[in-house]
């Protein structure tokens, strides 16, 4: 083979190794980008606490036909009910049944800060002891208001009346601490679903 062609052949190689490294060194890059303030793909955002509308949706789909609450609460509402102001969370969520003879409810609160949460809890123990002791019940309906749950989580603050009525077994052959305990059970399905959709 003459210099000439040898020459050719050489550089056709050097050539084809050159391309081949810039091709790997690239692909490379592609996957695994450098960690640099230039390659913002690798930052990973951590995220964001959900609203309080989206815990009240996972509490809904955990009871299906047995959440009885039609009633959505707005701000003013709210704050009639259970005397806590907008200010104090960054979103609330509130049903109540629109049947009198009902008294399943579910408000979420998600507060401000830990100085709101304390001033929420104060309110809706409040509004719990009210409640129990002081308000007009069916007699279907005493233990189950009984039963009710106040429940905290980080920043969020909840209250719990759900789940329906206990087994007409229960209900009629139990005594007041079963069915209490009945309805306290049926409450843990909304602690349950606050917990898993927090985790």
């Amino acid at each position: 083979m003459s210099k000439k062609g040898l020459a050719a052949l050489v550089l056709t190689a050097v050539v084809a190794a050159g391309a081949f490294s810039f091709s790997t060194a690239r692909t490379v890059t592609d996957v695994t980008p450098s960690a640099g303030a230039d390659a913002p793909a690798v930052t990973v955002q951590a995220a964001s606490a959900p609203s309080a509308s989206k815990l009240a949706k996972a509490v809904k789909k955990a009871y299906g036909n047995n959440y009885l609450p039609n009633f959505k609460l707005g701000k003013n509402d709210i704050k009639d009910k259970y005397g806590v102001a907008s200010s104090l969370y960054s979103s609330a969520y509130a049903e109540v049944p629109m049947i009198s003879a009902q008294v399943d409810e579910m408000v979420i609160f998600k507060a401000k800060n830990s100085a709101s949460k304390k001033k929420i809890v104060t309110a809706i123990k409040k509004y719990q002891k009210n409640l129990i002791e002081n308000s007009m019940q069916y007699p279907m309906n005493v233990l189950k208001v009984q039963a009710s749950k106040v429940y905290t989580n980080g920043k969020y603050v909840c209250f719990f009346i759900l789940g329906g009525y206990v087994d007409m077994k229960t209900e009629e052959n139990g005594s007041d601490e079963q069915i209490l305990k009945a309805y306290q059970d049926m409450n843990k399905k909304a602690v349950n679903a606050v917990k898993n959709s927090l985790k």
